[in-house]
């Protein structure tokens, strides 16, 4: 049994991804076709044709319709069949099953669930990425790991001190928080929200060339995380003792599309106060690419393999003072799978 929550909004891609071609992408281990009819307007419907089950995406885009080049079936953006060369008119019951997509803060989002359900209000608010501002870059990983594990990754960032030593995190080789370092981690409904404070610092970590060096700054992290998976990150610096009314010096979001059980697509926009010369987002997308594709996806892949497909809970692991707002992450994803699936007992038991 999968562990996918499928009545919740995940982003399929972004938007600059799709146009007139055919887009194809594995999504909750449903291959997807994507593509904006005439008018702009994104399409989403399953990439298999039910005569023979070719990829529709292999096939011609004819106006808004797509013809499956196997054996010449054509559909319309909403899945009916329009027009079969074995039949006068075509049958009412062939058709493709398709997907409700809204385009919002740069992305195309869908809704795999139960259509009914897909309530556009419930697209995650990440507005912050086109504040007034901010400059955003659009960077999309991949990993060889359960999408779970990229939640684990994100809300515990004590893991840059050694995963990222040699990159952005820099080693600590002391025991315990820095001084005066205050963690707290709280649920707020279907949110978990998490913050990270430490006072007096002269060099803020994360990222590099973002504040100057050698004054002392206060700098926390505060972090939302909502169900499914998805995440924003604003990254605060001020002069100490200063910290009322600040505002990010920058924002990021991370999104955890499952791809399969194994592997999943993360999208990581990040939207930056200073340097917002778009000539360059090459630079920050290939900085941002080069540290996870060498510390953080082998990281969870190595992960993944050790876990052979249980549940992290199951494997009964070592639980640490930072764990708190991925346990508490986990917990959600259950009580809401388990909601789903109709185990009342089980979702009531990981309230």
């Amino acid at each position: 049994m999968s562990n996918f929550i499928r009545n919740a909004w995940y982003v399929a891609c972004y938007a600059e991804d799709i146009g007139e071609a055919l887009f194809a992408r594995r999504l909750l281990d449903e291959p997807v076709l994507l593509y904006r009819k005439e008018d702009g307007t994104p399409v989403a419907m399953l990439d298999r044709c039910p005569h023979r089950f070719a990829y529709l995406s292999k096939g011609r885009r004819i106006g808004d319709e797509v013809e499956c080049i196997y054996h010449g079936l054509r559909f319309g953006a909403d899945g009916g069949c329009t027009r079969s060369p074995y039949h006068e008119s075509p049958p009412a019951n062939i058709a493709v099953a398709t997907f409700p997509v809204v385009e919002r803060w740069g992305m195309i989002w869908i809704w795999m669930g139960d259509a009914a359900l897909a309530d556009p209000d419930l697209v995650p608010d990440h507005s912050h990425l086109e504040a007034e501002d901010m400059h955003t870059a659009h960077i999309h990983y991949t990993f060889q790991g359960n999408w779970q594990l990229g939640n684990d990754n994100l809300l515990d960032l004590t893991h840059l001190f050694w995963l990222h030593a040699n990159s952005i995190g820099g080693y600590k080789d002391e025991a315990g928080p820095a001084p005066g370092e205050v963690y707290t981690a709280k649920q707020v409904g279907d949110e978990v929200h998490s913050t990270t404070l430490t006072p007096n610092v002269t060099k803020p970590s994360a990222v590099p060339n973002r504040l100057p060096e050698g004054e002392p700054y206060d700098q926390w992290n505060d972090t939302i995380w909502r169900a499914p998976a998805d995440i924003r990150f604003f990254i605060h610096a001020s002069p100490v003792g200063q910290r009322e009314g600040s505002i990010p010096y920058m924002t990021q979001s991370h999104i955890m599309t499952p791809e399969t059980a194994t592997s999943t697509h993360y999208y990581s926009p990040v939207a930056r106060s200073w340097d917002k010369d778009p000539a360059k987002d090459e630079g920050w997308t290939s900085f941002f690419k080069a540290i996870f594709d060498a510390e953080d996806g082998p990281m969870m892949a190595d992960v993944e393999e050790q876990m052979a497909g249980r549940d992290l809970m199951e494997m009964r692991p070592v639980v640490l003072p930072r764990d708190r707002a991925a346990i508490l992450a986990r917990r959600t994803v259950a009580r809401i799978l388990a909601a789903e699936r109709g185990e009342t007992e089980i979702a009531e038991a990981a309230e």
